[in-house]
């Protein structure tokens, strides 16, 4: 008589937290290198004193890379996915075309304003080619996905940049780690908290417009929990970035 068969064991599943990071993409760990990293050294290189605000003059650079970065996303608007399901549901029908046009604008207004491109000859334009461009909705021909991500990823990274540089002025360049175990003298635990709240609230606002909507746009993808675990590295890399620089004197 042959033996029974004996059945293969079941491969274990991951914890949730290990599947959340396999699904976290390399636009999120670059987001996270440019607030965490490039953001701070192009803050403060030069020295202790505190770099130009997001909207103000005197940045060509920032100024040229932020509005690149909205042609960029408007020519992923534009354009179909070559390669995605027909039946995508597309910017309108994900009701992102509000956050996302008033993050094109805040982008391409703050690289106007580092041109010194203000006022109506500066803003007009823009403007118009933004609303335009989402609300019509022209479609080019298709494009890989690959392609699309690649378009709107120069916004979200222009994006990052300016929300650091928010952050960093709020802070007065502190840490956020400072605040949250009441490094400064004074602070009671409730202030505390509403600081804190008031800026991930701020941050979850800013993050819908100028990262999820722009991705979103480029490939409809992920569910409730990859998106929260994407916040949470993004919030973790601007406390990393306001306050790595402190040790040095910057």
């Amino acid at each position: 008589m042959d033996p029974a068969p004996v059945a293969s064991p079941q491969p274990s599943r991951p914890p949730r937290w290990v599947r959340l990071l396999e699904r976290i993409r390399p636009e999120d760990w670059l987001l996270v290198a440019w607030i965490a990293i490039v953001s701070p050294l192009l803050g403060h290189g030069q020295g202790s004193q505190p770099g130009p605000g997001p909207f103000d003059g005197g940045q060509p650079l920032e100024g040229i890379f932020r509005l690149v970065a909205v042609l960029g996303a408007l020519a992923c608007i534009v354009t179909r996915n070559a390669d995605g399901p027909a039946n995508a549901p597309g910017v309108l029908e994900r009701a992102s075309v509000g956050p996302l046009t008033g993050g094109l604008l805040l982008v391409g207004i703050s690289g106007a304003s580092g041109l010194g491109l203000t006022g109506n000859a500066g803003y007009a334009p823009l403007i118009v080619a933004v609303v335009v461009t989402v609300v019509v909705r022209i479609r080019w021909p298709a494009l890989p996905t690959t392609v699309r991500r690649a378009l709107v990823t120069p916004l979200v990274l222009a994006a990052g940049g300016i929300f650091w540089t928010i952050v960093d002025s709020v802070s007065n360049g502190g840490s956020w780690f400072g605040l949250v175990s009441g490094a400064s003298a004074g602070q009671d635990l409730g202030s505390i908290a509403f600081v804190v709240s008031a800026l991930v609230a701020f941050a979850a606002v800013f993050y819908a417009m100028l990262v999820y909507a722009p991705r979103q746009v480029a490939e409809a993808e992920g569910g409730v929990g990859e998106w929260l675990a994407r916040f949470g590295l993004f919030l973790a890399s601007l406390g990393l970035g306001v306050a790595w620089l402190r040790p040095f004197g910057m």
